[in-house]
């Protein structure tokens, strides 16, 4: 006798159809789900300023296959007493093409006037704030099928300008490049947030990817958390640390986009007598730790300027409104770029 067709997904179905969270926060009941880029069980390991940025899920998708026309995700988003507000964009895919972005609401999201017949639908959750899922249903009563993504799978190491900044979930640099070069993507972009944490090292060099890239440095500017003594050590001890576990795995290190005044200037309050660096200072130390490690025989790693993804001449253009974070359109350039740049392998 065959089974009837499951039209209707709890958040226990629902999780076995994400790509790119890290780990799932539930609820005591088993209602509904969280997903997290960070472990769940070493968050009190992290600094705040780290966490928050991990509860939202940057680059974590929901694949399925159905005929429905009709889906409801039945999820809400996390706000954060007296943080600030964003609003929720979620992006649908319909056979690998973006046909929409729909903000999500307390109820959910209803996404209507899908084609007809089976396709692969994917829902790329949003970039902020944090979500939590219940379910998805076909409100037509089409069955739902989980549609594992088995392209190589790619992690991406960065800051806001890998987590994606006033966009929406599939116009980041990383999920366009992702897109067009077709990779399973996990973004690790940490708004404000990378910082070379030994604990997010490990994890990056724990999951199993055919693609590392990190994106470094303008976190490291912004905040003075790391000086010309303790830079660079931290850089070999992240490269080190990804090739005792993933010890062929091409690695991409990209260094910083341009920065405008932040590349000849130190920040407010740092001092060069004490070891603080510019922006182009960082950039340049990147580059040598890459000719460095490439001479000692990693030739899997290799290194790309990200004034080639965004450059003075795209600022020029007014591509940074706020003088740091690319505009939505130019991520989508950046992703461009760097898909057709990052050829290795």
């Amino acid at each position: 006798m065959n089974a009837s067709p499951v039209t209707a997904w709890d958040a226990a179905a629902t999780a076995r159809a994400l790509e790119g969270a890290i780990d799932l926060e539930w609820a005591e009941d088993g209602s509904w789900l969280m997903p997290w880029r960070l472990p769940v069980a070493d968050l009190e390991l992290h600094h705040r300023d780290l966490v928050l940025p991990a509860m939202c899920p940057s680059g974590v998708r929901l694949r399925l296959r159905t005929a429905s026309r009709r889906l409801l995700l039945d999820a809400e988003s996390v706000r954060l007493q007296g943080g600030p507000v964003f609003e929720a964009w979620c992006d649908l895919s319909v056979d690998g093409e973006v046909v929409r972005s729909t903000a999500l609401g307390v109820a959910g999201v209803v996404f209507g006037g899908l084609p007809p017949g089976p396709k692969d639908v994917e829902i790329a959750l949003p970039i902020c704030p944090a979500v939590r899922l219940r379910g998805v249903r076909a409100l037509d009563g089409e069955a739902l099928h989980p549609l594992p993504d088995d392209r190589p799978r790619w992690t991406v190491y960065g800051s806001s300008i890998s987590h994606g900044y006033l966009a929406t979930p599939t116009q980041t640099w990383p999920a366009t490049a992702a897109r067009l070069s077709g990779r399973n993507l996990t973004n690790l972009g940490y708004g404000g947030a990378c910082l070379l944490d030994p604990l997010v090292g490990r994890m990056v060099a724990n999951r199993s990817a055919e693609f590392i890239t990190l994106e470094l440095g303008i976190n490291v500017y912004n905040s003075a958390a790391l000086r010309e003594r303790t830079f660079l050590p931290a850089v070999h001890g992240l490269l080190a640390e990804i090739r005792s576990r993933q010890p062929r795995v091409p690695v991409t290190v990209l260094g910083p986009v341009f920065g405008g005044v932040r590349e000849s200037e130190l920040a407010d309050g740092m001092s060069e007598a004490f070891g603080d660096l510019t922006l182009d200072a960082l950039r340049e130390q990147l580059r040598d730790a890459v000719r460095l490690h490439r001479k000692r025989g990693d030739t899997a790693l290799t290194w790309i300027d990200g004034r080639e993804l965004c450059s003075a001449a795209d600022a020029a253009r007014g591509v940074l409104p706020d003088g740091l974070h690319p505009d939505a359109a130019h991520q989508q350039e950046m992703g461009r770029r760097y898909a057709e740049i990052d050829t290795v392998g």
